[in-house]
Protein backbone atom coordinates (compact mmCIF):
# COMPACT_ATOMS: atom_id res chain seq x y z
CA UNK A 1 0.00 0.00 0.00
CA UNK A 2 1.56 3.27 -1.10
CA UNK A 3 2.11 6.73 1.03
CA UNK A 4 -0.62 8.40 -0.95
CA UNK A 5 -3.53 5.51 0.74
CA UNK A 6 -3.98 7.32 3.69
CA UNK A 7 -5.57 10.72 1.65
CA UNK A 8 -9.32 11.17 0.59
CA UNK A 9 -9.23 11.04 -3.34
CA UNK A 10 -10.88 13.99 -3.74
CA UNK A 11 -10.12 15.54 -0.31
CA UNK A 12 -7.72 19.61 -1.01
CA UNK A 13 -4.69 17.92 0.77
CA UNK A 14 -4.83 14.61 -1.20
CA UNK A 15 -1.44 14.47 -3.70
CA UNK A 16 -2.20 15.95 -7.38
CA UNK A 17 -2.25 13.12 -9.00
CA UNK A 18 -4.57 11.12 -7.05
CA UNK A 19 -6.97 13.74 -7.48
CA UNK A 20 -6.30 14.01 -11.19
CA UNK A 21 -6.50 10.06 -11.81
CA UNK A 22 -10.42 10.35 -9.37
CA UNK A 23 -11.49 13.26 -11.53
CA UNK A 24 -11.07 11.53 -14.36
CA UNK A 25 -12.56 8.32 -13.40
CA UNK A 26 -15.64 10.36 -12.63
CA UNK A 27 -15.39 11.83 -16.47
CA UNK A 28 -15.39 8.48 -18.16
CA UNK A 29 -17.74 6.44 -16.24
CA UNK A 30 -21.07 5.96 -17.21
CA UNK A 31 -23.46 9.15 -15.76
CA UNK A 32 -26.22 8.19 -13.60
CA UNK A 33 -28.85 9.24 -16.64
CA UNK A 34 -27.44 6.48 -18.77
CA UNK A 35 -26.93 3.85 -16.49
CA UNK A 36 -31.17 4.66 -15.74
CA UNK A 37 -31.65 4.49 -19.39
CA UNK A 38 -29.68 0.96 -19.31
CA UNK A 39 -31.45 -0.34 -16.93
CA UNK A 40 -35.03 0.86 -18.32
CA UNK A 41 -33.80 -1.30 -21.72
CA UNK A 42 -32.63 -3.88 -19.84
CA UNK A 43 -36.13 -4.51 -18.12
CA UNK A 44 -37.88 -3.82 -21.49
CA UNK A 45 -35.78 -6.38 -23.20
CA UNK A 46 -36.36 -9.11 -20.64
CA UNK A 47 -40.06 -8.75 -20.80
CA UNK A 48 -39.74 -8.31 -24.75
CA UNK A 49 -37.87 -12.10 -24.71
CA UNK A 50 -40.98 -13.63 -22.62
CA UNK A 51 -43.66 -12.22 -24.39
CA UNK A 52 -46.74 -14.53 -25.36
CA UNK A 53 -45.59 -14.58 -28.96
CA UNK A 54 -42.24 -15.05 -28.43
CA UNK A 55 -40.24 -19.04 -29.59
CA UNK A 56 -39.53 -18.38 -26.24
CA UNK A 57 -41.73 -17.76 -23.74
CA UNK A 58 -42.10 -19.29 -20.69
CA UNK A 59 -38.42 -20.91 -21.75
CA UNK A 60 -36.22 -18.08 -19.54
CA UNK A 61 -35.09 -19.67 -16.54
CA UNK A 62 -33.01 -16.34 -15.37
CA UNK A 63 -32.11 -13.25 -16.49
CA UNK A 64 -29.06 -11.70 -15.48
CA UNK A 65 -26.31 -9.25 -16.32
CA UNK A 66 -22.55 -9.79 -16.28
CA UNK A 67 -19.36 -7.80 -17.22
CA UNK A 68 -18.62 -4.40 -16.41
CA UNK A 69 -22.31 -3.55 -15.20
CA UNK A 70 -22.47 -6.15 -12.87
CA UNK A 71 -19.12 -5.00 -11.32
CA UNK A 72 -19.80 -0.90 -11.35
CA UNK A 73 -17.09 -0.83 -14.07
CA UNK A 74 -18.97 0.64 -17.19
CA UNK A 75 -17.07 3.51 -19.24
CA UNK A 76 -18.31 5.65 -21.84
CA UNK A 77 -16.92 5.30 -24.69
CA UNK A 78 -14.79 7.65 -26.39
CA UNK A 79 -17.29 8.57 -29.19
CA UNK A 80 -21.31 9.46 -28.73
CA UNK A 81 -21.51 6.86 -31.98
CA UNK A 82 -19.63 4.28 -30.46
CA UNK A 83 -22.16 3.62 -27.51
CA UNK A 84 -21.47 1.27 -25.31
CA UNK A 85 -22.51 -2.18 -24.48
CA UNK A 86 -23.99 -4.17 -21.79
CA UNK A 87 -23.66 -7.86 -21.31
CA UNK A 88 -26.66 -9.86 -20.34
CA UNK A 89 -27.02 -13.36 -19.76
CA UNK A 90 -30.10 -15.67 -21.18
CA UNK A 91 -30.47 -18.87 -19.20
CA UNK A 92 -32.72 -21.27 -21.51
CA UNK A 93 -34.51 -24.07 -20.66
CA UNK A 94 -33.46 -26.23 -23.77
CA UNK A 95 -31.93 -29.46 -24.22
CA UNK A 96 -28.53 -29.97 -23.86
CA UNK A 97 -28.32 -31.34 -27.37
CA UNK A 98 -29.28 -28.28 -29.14
CA UNK A 99 -26.93 -27.20 -31.93
CA UNK A 100 -25.03 -24.07 -30.91
CA UNK A 101 -26.13 -22.58 -34.45
CA UNK A 102 -29.73 -23.34 -33.42
CA UNK A 103 -29.86 -21.88 -30.08
CA UNK A 104 -28.65 -18.91 -31.16
CA UNK A 105 -31.01 -18.79 -34.12
CA UNK A 106 -33.59 -19.42 -31.56
CA UNK A 107 -32.56 -16.36 -29.69
CA UNK A 108 -32.20 -13.73 -32.23
CA UNK A 109 -35.54 -15.06 -33.85
CA UNK A 110 -37.36 -14.14 -30.25
CA UNK A 111 -35.38 -10.84 -30.09
CA UNK A 112 -35.84 -9.67 -33.97
CA UNK A 113 -39.18 -10.59 -33.92
CA UNK A 114 -41.93 -9.92 -36.85
CA UNK A 115 -41.57 -7.07 -39.32
CA UNK A 116 -42.98 -3.30 -37.77
CA UNK A 117 -42.03 -5.05 -34.11
CA UNK A 118 -40.05 -3.32 -31.39
CA UNK A 119 -36.17 -4.71 -32.38
CA UNK A 120 -37.02 -5.88 -35.77
CA UNK A 121 -33.70 -4.89 -37.72
CA UNK A 122 -31.94 -3.81 -34.81
CA UNK A 123 -30.78 -7.32 -34.01
CA UNK A 124 -27.59 -9.03 -34.69
CA UNK A 125 -26.82 -12.49 -34.83
CA UNK A 126 -23.15 -12.74 -33.62
CA UNK A 127 -20.71 -15.67 -32.64
CA UNK A 128 -21.78 -16.13 -29.26
CA UNK A 129 -24.42 -13.65 -28.66
CA UNK A 130 -26.69 -11.77 -29.98
CA UNK A 131 -26.84 -8.22 -30.20
CA UNK A 132 -29.61 -4.96 -29.88
CA UNK A 133 -28.47 -2.09 -31.08
CA UNK A 134 -30.02 1.25 -30.42
CA UNK A 135 -29.92 4.41 -32.45
CA UNK A 136 -28.26 6.39 -29.39
CA UNK A 137 -24.69 4.18 -29.55
CA UNK A 138 -26.01 1.79 -26.71
CA UNK A 139 -25.94 -2.07 -27.55
CA UNK A 140 -27.05 -4.89 -25.40
CA UNK A 141 -25.52 -8.24 -26.28
CA UNK A 142 -27.56 -10.95 -24.87
CA UNK A 143 -25.87 -14.49 -24.65
CA UNK A 144 -27.79 -17.48 -24.40
CA UNK A 145 -27.14 -20.30 -21.91
CA UNK A 146 -28.10 -23.52 -20.66
CA UNK A 147 -27.26 -24.98 -17.24
CA UNK A 148 -25.68 -27.85 -16.76
CA UNK A 149 -26.28 -29.25 -13.52
CA UNK A 150 -29.89 -28.50 -11.77
CA UNK A 151 -27.63 -28.54 -8.24
CA UNK A 152 -24.84 -26.33 -9.57
CA UNK A 153 -26.73 -23.10 -10.29
CA UNK A 154 -25.72 -21.19 -13.49
CA UNK A 155 -22.45 -23.06 -14.22
CA UNK A 156 -23.81 -23.27 -17.94
CA UNK A 157 -22.43 -23.58 -20.99
CA UNK A 158 -22.64 -21.03 -23.66
CA UNK A 159 -22.51 -21.37 -27.57
CA UNK A 160 -19.38 -20.42 -30.11
CA UNK A 161 -21.09 -20.90 -33.37
CA UNK A 162 -19.77 -18.65 -36.85
CA UNK A 163 -22.59 -18.03 -39.27
CA UNK A 164 -20.58 -18.48 -42.20
CA UNK A 165 -18.31 -21.42 -40.42
CA UNK A 166 -19.51 -24.87 -40.54
CA UNK A 167 -21.21 -26.70 -38.22
CA UNK A 168 -18.14 -29.01 -37.45
CA UNK A 169 -16.56 -25.73 -35.78
CA UNK A 170 -19.11 -25.32 -33.87
CA UNK A 171 -18.31 -25.59 -29.50
CA UNK A 172 -19.57 -25.56 -26.20
CA UNK A 173 -18.07 -23.64 -23.73
CA UNK A 174 -18.57 -23.99 -19.78
CA UNK A 175 -19.03 -20.64 -18.37
CA UNK A 176 -19.87 -19.07 -14.89
CA UNK A 177 -20.04 -15.64 -15.11
CA UNK A 178 -22.86 -15.33 -12.43
CA UNK A 179 -20.57 -16.61 -9.97
CA UNK A 180 -17.75 -14.75 -10.97
CA UNK A 181 -19.61 -11.31 -10.17
CA UNK A 182 -20.32 -12.53 -7.00
CA UNK A 183 -16.42 -13.27 -6.60
CA UNK A 184 -15.35 -10.09 -7.99
CA UNK A 185 -17.94 -7.76 -5.47
CA UNK A 186 -17.44 -9.53 -2.42
CA UNK A 187 -13.26 -8.47 -3.10
CA UNK A 188 -13.88 -4.86 -4.22
CA UNK A 189 -16.48 -3.63 -1.35
CA UNK A 190 -17.04 -0.38 -1.08
CA UNK A 191 -14.73 2.16 0.15
CA UNK A 192 -15.82 4.67 2.68
CA UNK A 193 -13.42 7.14 1.31
CA UNK A 194 -15.50 7.08 -1.85
CA UNK A 195 -19.37 7.19 -0.50
CA UNK A 196 -19.86 11.03 -0.26
CA UNK A 197 -17.04 13.04 -2.67
CA UNK A 198 -17.19 10.92 -5.60
CA UNK A 199 -20.89 10.40 -5.77
CA UNK A 200 -21.06 14.58 -5.49
CA UNK A 201 -18.64 14.32 -8.59
CA UNK A 202 -20.41 11.81 -10.67
CA UNK A 203 -23.56 13.73 -10.29
CA UNK A 204 -21.98 16.97 -10.94
CA UNK A 205 -20.53 16.23 -14.31
CA UNK A 206 -23.88 14.38 -15.62
CA UNK A 207 -25.75 17.03 -17.68
CA UNK A 208 -27.78 15.20 -19.35
CA UNK A 209 -31.92 14.21 -18.98
CA UNK A 210 -33.94 11.23 -20.06
CA UNK A 211 -37.19 10.33 -19.11
CA UNK A 212 -44.72 -14.50 -13.10
CA UNK A 213 -42.10 -13.81 -15.33
CA UNK A 214 -38.44 -15.31 -15.13
CA UNK A 215 -36.55 -15.14 -12.27
CA UNK A 216 -34.59 -11.58 -13.30
CA UNK A 217 -31.32 -10.37 -11.32
CA UNK A 218 -31.43 -6.61 -11.52
CA UNK A 219 -28.44 -4.44 -12.81
CA UNK A 220 -26.42 -3.58 -9.92
CA UNK A 221 -27.41 1.19 -8.85
CA UNK A 222 -25.03 3.14 -10.04
CA UNK A 223 -22.36 3.74 -7.56
CA UNK A 224 -24.40 7.84 -6.90
CA UNK A 225 -26.76 5.95 -5.25
CA UNK A 226 -25.72 2.76 -3.48
CA UNK A 227 -22.94 4.54 -1.52
CA UNK A 228 -19.76 4.48 -3.88
CA UNK A 229 -17.70 1.99 -5.10
CA UNK A 230 -13.71 0.47 -4.36
CA UNK A 231 -11.07 1.97 -5.65
CA UNK A 232 -9.62 -0.88 -7.17
CA UNK A 233 -12.84 -0.49 -9.48
CA UNK A 234 -12.18 2.97 -10.20
CA UNK A 235 -8.67 1.74 -11.08
CA UNK A 236 -10.11 -0.66 -13.69
CA UNK A 237 -12.33 1.48 -15.38
CA UNK A 238 -9.25 3.47 -15.83
CA UNK A 239 -7.31 1.03 -17.11
CA UNK A 240 -10.01 0.32 -19.75
CA UNK A 241 -10.08 3.48 -20.68
CA UNK A 242 -6.60 3.52 -21.55
CA UNK A 243 -6.59 -0.11 -23.18
CA UNK A 244 -9.48 1.45 -25.51
CA UNK A 245 -7.48 4.53 -26.74
CA UNK A 246 -4.15 2.07 -27.24
CA UNK A 247 -6.69 0.19 -29.35
CA UNK A 248 -8.48 2.60 -31.27
CA UNK A 249 -6.42 2.01 -34.50
CA UNK A 250 -4.89 -1.32 -33.73
CA UNK A 251 -6.02 -4.30 -35.65
CA UNK A 252 -7.08 -7.64 -33.64
CA UNK A 253 -8.81 -8.14 -30.74
CA UNK A 254 -8.18 -6.20 -27.34
CA UNK A 255 -7.20 -7.61 -24.60
CA UNK A 256 -10.04 -8.98 -22.26
CA UNK A 257 -12.16 -6.47 -19.46
CA UNK A 258 -12.70 -9.89 -17.68
CA UNK A 259 -9.05 -10.58 -17.23
CA UNK A 260 -8.71 -6.94 -16.00
CA UNK A 261 -11.00 -7.17 -13.76
CA UNK A 262 -9.48 -11.09 -12.76
CA UNK A 263 -6.37 -9.25 -11.52
CA UNK A 264 -8.02 -6.45 -10.38
CA UNK A 265 -9.62 -9.08 -8.14
CA UNK A 266 -6.85 -10.53 -6.88
CA UNK A 267 -4.85 -7.26 -5.99
CA UNK A 268 -8.09 -5.49 -3.98
CA UNK A 269 -7.49 -4.69 -0.65
CA UNK A 270 -9.04 -2.23 1.26
CA UNK A 271 -8.74 1.37 1.97
CA UNK A 272 -5.89 1.42 -1.33
CA UNK A 273 -5.42 4.52 -3.57
CA UNK A 274 -6.58 4.72 -6.90
CA UNK A 275 -3.29 5.09 -7.95
CA UNK A 276 -2.03 2.26 -5.17
CA UNK A 277 -4.67 -0.21 -7.15
CA UNK A 278 -3.57 0.82 -10.50
CA UNK A 279 0.07 0.24 -9.34
CA UNK A 280 -1.00 -3.22 -7.63
CA UNK A 281 -3.25 -4.27 -11.00
CA UNK A 282 -0.34 -3.54 -13.25
CA UNK A 283 2.28 -5.23 -11.83
CA UNK A 284 0.64 -8.62 -11.02
CA UNK A 285 -0.86 -8.36 -15.47
CA UNK A 286 2.27 -6.91 -16.16
CA UNK A 287 4.31 -9.85 -14.30
CA UNK A 288 1.85 -12.57 -15.26
CA UNK A 289 2.22 -11.66 -18.92
CA UNK A 290 5.89 -11.18 -19.10
CA UNK A 291 6.15 -14.55 -17.52
CA UNK A 292 4.24 -16.36 -20.41
CA UNK A 293 5.80 -14.37 -22.82
CA UNK A 294 9.26 -15.24 -21.41
CA UNK A 295 8.28 -19.14 -21.83
CA UNK A 296 6.57 -18.76 -25.39
CA UNK A 297 3.12 -19.15 -24.39
CA UNK A 298 -0.02 -17.33 -24.23
CA UNK A 299 -1.13 -16.15 -21.07
CA UNK A 300 -3.85 -18.17 -19.73
CA UNK A 301 -6.59 -16.47 -17.04
CA UNK A 302 -9.61 -18.37 -15.96
CA UNK A 303 -12.71 -17.53 -13.66
CA UNK A 304 -12.00 -18.63 -10.29
CA UNK A 305 -14.83 -19.86 -9.80
CA UNK A 306 -15.22 -21.91 -12.79
CA UNK A 307 -11.69 -23.29 -13.85
CA UNK A 308 -13.28 -24.63 -17.17
CA UNK A 309 -14.28 -20.98 -17.86
CA UNK A 310 -10.84 -19.62 -20.00
CA UNK A 311 -11.34 -15.87 -20.42
CA UNK A 312 -8.71 -15.69 -23.04
CA UNK A 313 -9.28 -18.09 -25.20
CA UNK A 314 -9.87 -15.45 -27.82
CA UNK A 315 -6.88 -13.03 -26.65
CA UNK A 316 -3.73 -13.07 -26.96
CA UNK A 317 -4.31 -14.45 -30.85
CA UNK A 318 -0.85 -14.56 -30.75
CA UNK A 319 2.63 -14.11 -29.18
CA UNK A 320 3.37 -10.66 -30.87
CA UNK A 321 -0.38 -9.20 -29.68
CA UNK A 322 0.74 -10.47 -26.34
CA UNK A 323 4.06 -8.46 -26.64
CA UNK A 324 2.12 -5.58 -27.11
CA UNK A 325 0.32 -5.31 -24.34
CA UNK A 326 3.37 -5.85 -21.97
CA UNK A 327 4.69 -2.76 -23.49
CA UNK A 328 1.14 -0.95 -23.47
CA UNK A 329 1.90 -1.79 -19.46
CA UNK A 330 5.49 -0.92 -18.97
CA UNK A 331 4.51 2.48 -20.39
CA UNK A 332 1.80 3.07 -18.31
CA UNK A 333 3.28 2.40 -15.17
CA UNK A 334 6.48 4.98 -16.00
CA UNK A 335 3.66 7.21 -17.41
CA UNK A 336 1.33 6.71 -13.57
CA UNK A 337 4.82 7.44 -11.45
CA UNK A 338 5.54 10.42 -13.12
CA UNK A 339 1.97 11.54 -12.66
CA UNK A 340 2.06 10.90 -9.05
CA UNK A 341 5.68 12.30 -8.87
CA UNK A 342 5.74 15.81 -7.12
CA UNK A 343 8.12 16.93 -9.65
CA UNK A 344 5.99 17.80 -11.96
CA UNK A 345 4.36 21.15 -13.27
CA UNK A 346 0.25 20.70 -13.43
CA UNK A 347 0.74 21.52 -17.41
CA UNK A 348 2.99 18.04 -17.28
CA UNK A 349 0.30 16.59 -15.57
CA UNK A 350 -2.21 17.43 -17.95
CA UNK A 351 0.00 15.94 -20.90
CA UNK A 352 0.58 12.97 -19.15
CA UNK A 353 -3.33 12.44 -18.37
CA UNK A 354 -4.26 13.04 -22.30
CA UNK A 355 -1.30 10.25 -22.77
CA UNK A 356 -3.29 7.94 -20.73
CA UNK A 357 -6.67 8.90 -20.94
CA UNK A 358 -7.46 11.14 -23.98
CA UNK A 359 -7.15 14.74 -24.52
CA UNK A 360 -10.92 15.52 -23.87
CA UNK A 361 -10.98 14.36 -19.98
CA UNK A 362 -7.32 15.78 -19.67
CA UNK A 363 -8.45 18.84 -20.44
CA UNK A 364 -11.53 19.13 -18.36
CA UNK A 365 -9.91 17.77 -15.58
CA UNK A 366 -6.99 20.02 -15.42
CA UNK A 367 -8.89 23.08 -16.15
CA UNK A 368 -11.47 22.34 -13.29
CA UNK A 369 -8.37 21.75 -10.73
CA UNK A 370 -6.88 25.22 -12.09
CA UNK A 371 -10.17 27.01 -11.00
CA UNK A 372 -10.50 25.42 -7.55
CA UNK A 373 -6.52 25.92 -7.07
CA UNK A 374 -6.88 29.40 -6.38
CA UNK A 375 -9.55 28.81 -2.93
CA UNK A 376 -6.50 25.91 -2.20
CA UNK A 377 -3.84 28.50 -1.74
CA UNK A 378 -6.00 31.30 -0.47
CA UNK A 379 -6.55 28.72 2.33
CA UNK A 380 -2.82 27.87 2.81
CA UNK A 381 -3.02 24.04 2.32
CA UNK A 382 -1.44 24.42 -1.07
CA UNK A 383 1.09 26.53 -2.95
CA UNK A 384 2.60 26.79 -6.61
CA UNK A 385 6.29 26.46 -7.51
CA UNK A 386 7.90 28.92 -9.84
CA UNK A 387 8.66 25.70 -11.84
CA UNK A 388 4.28 25.62 -12.06
CA UNK A 389 4.47 22.42 -9.56
CA UNK A 390 1.86 22.32 -7.32
CA UNK A 391 3.00 21.36 -3.57
CA UNK A 392 1.48 21.33 -0.46
CA UNK A 393 2.26 24.68 2.18
CA UNK A 394 4.47 23.00 4.01
CA UNK A 395 6.90 21.51 1.39
CA UNK A 396 6.52 25.55 -0.32
CA UNK A 397 7.08 27.21 3.07
CA UNK A 398 10.36 25.51 3.79
CA UNK A 399 11.76 27.25 0.64
CA UNK A 400 10.79 30.59 1.28
CA UNK A 401 12.69 34.05 2.31
CA UNK A 402 10.64 37.17 1.15
CA UNK A 403 7.10 36.14 -0.96
CA UNK A 404 7.00 37.36 -4.25
CA UNK A 405 3.66 39.05 -5.14
CA UNK A 406 2.47 38.01 -8.25
CA UNK A 407 -0.45 40.42 -10.09
CA UNK A 408 -2.81 38.49 -13.44
CA UNK A 409 -0.95 39.60 -17.29
CA UNK A 410 -3.99 38.13 -19.17
CA UNK A 411 -5.31 34.78 -19.94
CA UNK A 412 -4.08 31.67 -21.98
CA UNK A 413 -5.55 28.29 -23.37
CA UNK A 414 -4.36 26.82 -20.02
CA UNK A 415 -4.68 29.45 -17.70
CA UNK A 416 -3.59 32.87 -16.57
CA UNK A 417 0.27 34.38 -16.66
CA UNK A 418 1.32 35.90 -13.51
CA UNK A 419 3.74 38.24 -13.51
CA UNK A 420 6.25 38.69 -10.48
CA UNK A 421 6.80 42.28 -8.97
CA UNK A 422 8.58 41.75 -5.57
CA UNK A 423 11.95 39.66 -5.48
CA UNK A 424 11.50 36.20 -3.09
CA UNK A 425 15.17 34.44 -3.43
CA UNK A 426 16.00 33.54 -7.50
CA UNK A 427 12.78 34.84 -8.49
CA UNK A 428 13.60 38.23 -10.85
CA UNK A 429 11.33 41.01 -10.93
CA UNK A 430 9.33 41.08 -13.91
CA UNK A 431 9.64 37.05 -14.99
CA UNK A 432 6.14 35.83 -16.07
CA UNK A 433 5.33 32.74 -15.39
CA UNK A 434 2.05 30.19 -16.64
CA UNK A 435 0.06 29.00 -13.54
CA UNK A 436 -3.03 27.82 -13.23
CA UNK A 437 -6.11 30.79 -12.77
CA UNK A 438 -7.13 31.63 -9.41
CA UNK A 439 -10.99 31.48 -8.99
CA UNK A 440 -11.64 34.70 -7.98
CA UNK A 441 -8.56 36.65 -9.05
CA UNK A 442 -6.24 38.54 -6.22
CA UNK A 443 -2.19 38.13 -5.72
CA UNK A 444 -0.59 34.82 -5.33
CA UNK A 445 2.14 34.24 -3.65
CA UNK A 446 4.67 32.19 -5.72
CA UNK A 447 7.75 29.91 -4.09
CA UNK A 448 10.91 28.28 -5.54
Amino acid sequence: MNEFNRNLPLSSSAPVGEILLAETAVRIELPPSLHRLAVERYEALRKYIERDSSPLAGRVRIFYPQGSMAIKATIRSRKREDGFDIDIVAELILASTTAPAAVLYLLFTALNGEKGSLYHGKVERNTRCVTVHYEDGMHLDITPSILIDERDPRRSMIFHAKAEQPEATHRRLEMNSYAFVDWFNARTPIDLSFVEAYAKKAYAFDHRSIRADAEVKPVPAHSTTDGGKSATVVAQQLLKCNRNLKYVRRPGRMPPSVMIATFSGETAVPGNSISGALDAITDLMLTSLSAAQAQGRLIDVRNPCCPADRFTDRWPENLAAQATYIDDLKLFRQQLAALMSEGLSLEDKRKLLALMFGEGPARAVVEDFSARLGESVRQGTRRIATTGRVVPATVAAAAVTRPAVAQPRGHTFYGVRWTVESRCGAVAVGQTYLLPPLSSGGALVVCP
